[in-house]
């Protein structure tokens, strides 16, 4: 409990920073124009790559917990996850490739279908909050804080397609701030419901069906369980609609190659949208759901540390541009501390590093050989 309510502390105090950034810019990909701004085209390619790959982990880990969590209704799929997992990746981008409205639909409606049950699981289950075991060890709030940081990542995506949202200066610092507080909110009341109507909820494989049918009965455990499968695909459809806007931002600026900002007849970034696919596929294929949450993590927080650090560089750098919100200094020094001292406290593996370590290496190699490519190839005409 500790540990989610810390990670949901964290992630307003990072969630406030990114409204003072997002208030200050109307273009189109988020923290990389922030970070590009505040150091410069190196740092902000960095943080663009980690943005996007944050978002194809995610797809990919996502589509891969789906099919696990579909194993309880078609004991099949359990033997299936890849494929069902590039299946659920293909045709979220096909759906985006075939425009923008159908992609924003899609998430919505699968956000809201995943939302009022889990409402009314979370309200339910406080009777039983007087029973849950609330006491403090340490090294366990940091654990289930850096765990909970997957789930409630996503607040960000908001600031990421600015340019096509109406007066972005206002709407997507709302966006951000309120989209975190109610997700905070909702894990905490759910978590206290999971843990006084089930002790050992920890150990158990499908966690919230049993939950639900403690706190509302036996009928809510198969509602609860297609619920979860609509809350995975909403996450997956709304980061399908976001990652391919970051290979945009990056190729408009040269960083990646031109025919990534080419447009499809429907006006969608078909290129990027193909390349965020074929990469999530790809990852889902190799990599289980644990290794590519922990590996999300670790590129979540090294992102999040970045842009919390570029809001206090353009505090000092560009003291008197417009800003919409300005939080206290405070906000921004504690974000950034609770950033890295969370990173630090999980300790990952070595291997979440290098891996980490390898996917922004690999995008420093895409930025070189983009731009080798164009001297050799020389200026478009």
């Amino acid at each position: 409990m500790a540990g989610v309510l810390g990670c949901g502390v964290l992630c307003v105090l990072i969630a406030l920073c990114f409204a003072e950034l997002s208030s200050m810019y109307d273009r189109s990909g988020g923290p990389y124009v922030y970070a590009g701004d505040a150091f410069g085209h190196h740092v902000g390619f960095a943080v663009g790559w980690l943005g996007m790959a944050t978002g194809v982990l995610g797809l990919a880990a996502v589509s891969v917990g789906f099919a696990a969590a579909l194993g309880r209704f078609v004991p099949a799929a359990a033997t299936a996850r890849a494929p069902i997992a590039v299946a659920v990746i293909v045709a979220l981008g096909i759906i985006n490739w075939r425009g923008v409205k159908q992609g924003g639909r899609t998430s919505t409606a699968l956000s809201v279908v995943k939302i009022t049950p889990l409402v009314i699981v979370a309200l339910a289950g406080l009777r039983f909050a007087p029973r849950a075991p609330l006491a403090l060890v340490p090294s366990d709030a940091i654990s289930a804080a850096f765990l909970s940081i997957f789930m409630m990542s996503g607040f960000e995506y908001a600031a990421v397609p600015a340019g096509e949202v109406r007066d972005a200066r206002r709407t997507v610092p709302l966006a951000v701030v309120g989209s975190i507080c109610g997700a905070s909110l909702l894990y905490a009341l759910l978590q206290l419901a999971a843990l006084g109507a089930l002790p050992d909820v920890a150990s158990r494989e499908q966690p919230l069906p049993d939950v639900a049918a403690r706190v509302l009965g036996s009928w809510a455990a198969p509602v609860v369980g297609v619920t979860a499968l609509f809350s995975m695909l909403g996450f997956c459809a709304g980061v399908a609609l976001v990652a391919p806007r970051y290979f945009t931002a990056m190729a408009e600026d040269g960083h990646l190659p031109r025919a990534l900002t080419r447009l499809s007849p429907r006006g969608t970034p078909a290129a990027a949208i193909c390349a965020s696919t074929a990469f999530a596929a790809a990852l889902a294929i190799v990599l289980g759901y644990a290794s590519l949450v922990d590996v999300s993590n670790v590129v979540i927080l090294s992102g999040y540390g970045l842009s919390c650090l570029a809001a206090l560089t353009l505090r000092l750098r560009r003291p008197d541009a417009p800003r919409r919100y300005r939080p206290p200094l405070f906000v921004p020094v504690l974000a950034l501390a609770a950033a890295v001292a969370l990173l630090v406290s999980a300790r990952p593996r070595a291997a979440e590093w290098t891996f980490a370590g390898l996917l922004l290496a690999s995008g420093f190699f895409c930025r070189a050989a983009t731009a080798l490519a164009r001297r050799w190839l020389g200026p478009r005409p």
